[in-house]
Formats: structure tokens, C-alpha cells, sequence
């Protein structure tokens, strides 16, 4: 929970729209508290001495319940003076985290409108009706009969609904999550989907930047943290961090030239470190080298091109260095990588989305996405077992990670 509530705070939000199938509930209306000042405590969970406050935002509360109306959809006021436990245990670790801005909480209204998208679409444009950069916080739990002394009983299908409910979401197929079986959900007990269904109506479905940071299941019940989207995945995916290719240039040429190269400072969002693949490829498009790595060891994105760059000229040893005459034909591409992820299984791989890393103990083998000639995960697991040296007869780890940046094929300046 608090690597998710880092994840949140680190996005800068205005405000946080908290969506909490705990808090006061009405059969047809969405439930709003619009109060200035928001409070609660975990008296009732035996720890008094928890007391919670947080300012509230009554303008966006009511561009909420305008645009709720234009979709169709009634609203009500809610109490802001006693919060519920679905949206105190978050609010406890966003601010933990260092969130001080305004907060709206949001109550659905009971199963079975199926209006939880449609309000997400109008949370989304109630947030463009200010201008303003808001976060969805979709709270809410999963199973609650994971066991036997769960709260509501144990039933063996809860934990297919479980492994379901995290297998669409770690694909970012929300649509598939939000429409798991309806007597699957009832048997589960779970009050997870019509919160995951405002965020998905909100963010569009785009699963973009999506990373799931753990599932648990203590005292019976389910708790999945995941990132649903990132709108900095989004502006990666939109303009491509200027002078990179530069640098990638620069550092190869100086290095060849035995010269000293320190790489230029860039502004947020392009200064914190990435892990980077950089691929160099002659004049008639063959491989001249491609070094990388899934882990980022320098301070800076500018200091991991330069590293990566120089080392795909120089350390591949899968082929001859490049020489300082052929630089000016070489052109460049520079992979951003999203962090990777352990898999369970191959049903999770795809060659064309998924990079892979196999490891073996100190061994590992790295394949991006989209390599021409690999169309099957068999074939991207076998080059990337002998890339690292691993026989597919032994044990092996797999993880999977998405490129969330490519920066296009350039030839460098003569």
C-alpha cells in the first residue's frame, strides 16, 4: 500500500477523487461529501489516538455533480465528519506519503445500475471543466471468503474470483475485470468492481503505465494494489525526451575518440533515471550493437543513454566495436523501459507487447518486444535462454516489462 500511495503522491495530483463502496450508500443516487474539511478516526478499530483530516474542495464537488447530471446520473451530499474505513485506510497512507491537497470522496450507489463508468466519464470531464490534474483512488475490497474463518464464510470459488480479478487487471484488460461473471462476484462477497469500474470509465479503459504492486489475502479477504494508469506513461508515449539522441551520439564519439564525456542536465520529467536499451545499426540496417538493462544504476536518464550507448559501440561482444569512421552512417534507437514484472505463466507473455527476462542465478537474458522474427513466445523465450546462457532444462525466473518509450530510428549528425 505504500509503494502505491508513492506512486500516487509522485503524480502530482490537484486532488484526489476517493471512491469508497464503504462509505453511506443509496440505492440510485452517487453519494458526494462537498464539506471544506473532511475527518475521521480509527476509534473503532481500537486505535483512537488515529485521527485523520484532510481539506475537502466543494468547487470540485460541484463540477462532479454537474457533470454527473449531464450523463443522467442523480447525486447526493454525504457527511464529511465521519469517514469510512474504505477511504480512511487509504487517505492514511496518501498522506503518509506527503499528499496535502483536497480530497473528494466518492460513495457508488448499490449493486446493479451499472452507472459506474458512466460516472467515471464524468469525473473525467469534470476535471477538464476546471483544468485541473486530478487522481481516481479506487478503493475497495476483493474476496471475503478466502477461508475459514473469513468474515462471510469460506467458499473455494473466492479465490478463482481472486486470481481472475488480478490476471485482467495485470493485462490491463479492465473490461474483461469489471465483467467477470456476476454469480462469480456474488460468491466471492467482493466489493471491488464498481470502484474499478469508475477508474476505467474515468481513465477511458487506456491501461496505460498499469503496474500491479501486490495481492495479499490476510484475515480472508483480498487486497489487490495496482496502478491503473499513468498520465507521465502518457506524455512518454507523446513527445520523446529531447536531446537524448544527442547524447547517445556525443557520448559514443567521445568515447571512441578517448575523450571524457559528461552528459547534459534535463528538467523533469526526463532527469530521473530509466532503465534503457540502445540499438545502433549500420547504413543497411544491420545490428552494430545492442546493450541494456531492466535496472537503472545511474543518477540520471541522460547518464543510462550515455552508459548503454557507448557500451553497445564498444561491449558487444556478440560482434567487431564500431570504429570512429563509421559513426556518422550508424543510426540510433533508444528503448525506455517500464519496470518488469514476474510471470506465472506463458498465457501472460506476448512477443509483440511484452519485452522478457529469463534468469538463472547470475545468468540473464534480455529481449524487447516486437524483435523482428520472433511472432511466438516460444521463439522469444528461446533466444532470450540463449542469450543468457540458460538451457531451457533448467529452473528459470520470468519476468515481463513494456517499452513505454521508443525513441524513432536517427541517423546521427555527420
Amino acid at each position: 500500500m505504500r509503494e502505491a500511495a508513492r506512486a500516487l503522491v509522485a503524480h502530482e495530483p490537484q486532488l484526489i477523487v476517493l471512491v469508497s463502496p464503504h462509505a453511506p450508500r443509496h440505492q440510485q443516487s452517487w453519494g458526494l461529501v462537498s464539506t471544506q474539511e473532511l475527518r475521521g478516526s480509527f476509534a473503532r478499530f481500537g486505535s483512537p489516538e488515529v485521527d485523520l483530516k484532510v481539506r475537502g474542495s466543494s468547487k470540485a464537488a460541484e463540477a462532479i455533480s454537474s457533470a454527473a447530471r449531464s450523463y443522467g446520473l442523480s447525486t447526493r451530499e454525504l457527511p464529511g465528519d465521519s469517514l469510512d474505513h474504505g477511504t480512511l485506510v487509504p487517505l492514511f497512507f496518501v498522506q503518509e506519503a506527503g499528499y496535502r491537497g483536497p480530497v473528494v470522496v466518492v460513495a457508488p450507489p448499490l449493486p446493479g445500475l451499472q452507472t459506474e463508468v458512466l460516472f467515471g466519464e464524468a469525473l473525467r470531464e469534470a476535471a477538464r471543466s476546471l483544468n485541473e490534474h486530478w487522481a481516481v483512488l479506487a478503493s475497495g475490497d476483493m474476496s471475503h471468503r478466502l477461508t475459514l474463518d473469513a468474515p462471510l464464510g469460506y467458499d473455494p470459488r473466492a479465490l478463482h474470483f481472486d486470481e481472475t480479478f488480478v490476471e485482467f487487471v495485470r493485462a490491463g484488460d479492465l473490461r474483461s475485470a469489471i465483467g467477470i461473471d456476476p454469480g462469480l462476484a456474488d460468491t466471492a462477497a467482493e466489493d471491488v468492481i464498481q470502484s474499478t469500474a469508475v477508474a476505467a470509465g474515468a481513465i477511458a479503459f487506456r491501461a496505460r503505465g498499469l503496474k500491479v504492486f501486490s495481492y495479499e489475502s490476510p484475515f480472508g479477504v483480498g487486497y489487490l494494489e495496482a496502478l491503473l494508469y499513468s498520465d507521465r506513461a502518457e506524455i512518454k508515449h507523446r513527445t520523446p525526451p529531447p536531446g537524448l539522441l544527442e547524447v547517445a551520439r556525443q557520448a559514443i564519439e567521445s568515447e571512441l575518440r578517448g575523450e571524457n564525456f559528461i552528459p547534459p542536465h534535463f528538467e523533469a520529467p526526463w532527469h530521473d533515471a530509466r532503465p534503457v536499451f540502445v540499438t545502433l545499426r549500420n547504413a543497411q540496417g544491420e545490428l552494430r550493437g545492442c546493450i541494456g538493462r531492466t535496472e537503472s544504476i545511474h543518477g540520471s536518464l541522460a547518464d543510462e543513454v550515455a552508459d548503454c550507448a557507448t557500451a553497445a559501440a564498444t561491449r558487444d561482444y556478440r560482434m567487431p566495436a564500431v570504429e570512429l569512421d563509421e559513426l556518422a552512417e550508424l543510426s540510433i534507437d533508444i528503448s525506455i523501459l517500464d519496470d518488469p514484472e514476474p510471470v506465472q505463466n506463458r498465457a501472460e507473455l506476448d512477443p509483440h507487447r511484452y519485452g522478457v527476462v529469463v534468469t538463472r542465478g547470475l545468468r540473464r537474458g534480455v529481449l524487447l518486444p516486437n524483435v523482428e522474427g520472433i511472432e511466438s513466445v516460444a521463439d522469444q523465450l528461446r533466444v532470450a535462454l540463449q542469450k543468457g546462457g540458460i538451457s531451457p532444462a533448467e529452473p528459470y525466473r520470468v519476468e515481463r516489462f513494456t517499452v513505454s518509450q521508443v525513441i524513432p530510428r536517427s541517423r546521427t549528425a555527420n
